[in-house]
């Protein structure tokens, strides 16, 4: 099975962002295919960083979470069209990030991916 966990919020709303990636946490650690979509505001999670200033009460950081993520064997997508409106480039990725496009969540879908969308 493969999951597609889409985020679309950071610092707009650390909360939901919080909550996505707890999520995909768990996806990836109980050894599902897990990717996460960064877009919108929540392209900055992928910039080095930012997830450093997230830090929800009652949570774990997010910069614990997103690392937790990647070392769990999940992999995270960044919004082309939404990076570059951030200037966010390919040098300023966290480990396990890369910039695609939206045919790449297309595909995972068409492959038969479970999605949920925070």
């Amino acid at each position: 099975m493969s999951i597609l966990v889409s985020i679309a919020s950071s610092h707009d709303s650390p909360d939901r962002c919080t909550v996505a990636f707890v999520v995909a946490v768990a996806a990836a650690a109980s050894g599902q295919d897990t990717t996460v979509f960064l877009s919108a505001d929540g392209a900055w999670v992928g910039k080095r960083g930012e997830a450093e200033k997230i830090n929800e009460e009652g949570f774990a950081p997010l910069a614990e979470l997103v690392s937790g993520f990647v070392e769990a064997g999940g992999e995270i997508l960044v919004c082309t069209p939404c990076a570059k409106k951030r200037g966010i480039t390919d040098a300023d990725l966290i480990p396990g990030a890369t910039i695609a496009g939206g045919a790449a969540v297309v595909a995972l879908l068409a492959a038969g991916a479970t999605s949920i969308s925070y």
